[in-house]
């Protein structure tokens, strides 16, 4: 049986933008978590938000930071009232780059994609 063909102009790029040094540690994983940070206020209610363990979400904030040399996440040890953490400037200004870089990535993959595709053909 043949397969249907689509709607046109379903297919459309989308862009999933990652810094790295020697290693991949910054992308849409930790830019969640940091936002998520941003709105609890602490670590694992912003890892549970995002669908991650605590141990993976503390695993992400210190590869991060190991890379950039920095702390992007100001954190205050638990204890009966419980821990917080907040995102510091650097962590804050890392999320603008990072958006703001994506964002005109995105807008450039959407108006390019349709002549590159056409031209192969598809």
């Amino acid at each position: 049986m043949p397969m249907k063909k689509k709607e046109a102009g379903i297919l459309h790029p989308a862009v999933k933008l990652m810094f790295v040094s020697e290693n991949k540690f910054f992308g849409p994983g930790p830019v969640s978590l940091l936002r998520e940070i941003d709105i609890c206020g602490n670590v694992r209610d912003a890892c549970e938000r995002c669908g991650f363990s605590y141990s993976k979400g503390w695993t992400i904030l210190k590869r991060c930071e190991e890379e950039l040399g920095y702390k992007i996440v100001e954190r205050q040890a638990g204890g009966q009232s419980g821990g917080a953490a907040k995102v510091t400037e650097k962590g804050h200004r890392l999320m603008a780059v990072y958006d703001e870089l994506e964002a005109e990535l995105s807008k450039a993959a959407a108006r390019r994609f349709p002549e590159i595709a056409a031209k192969h053909g598809l």
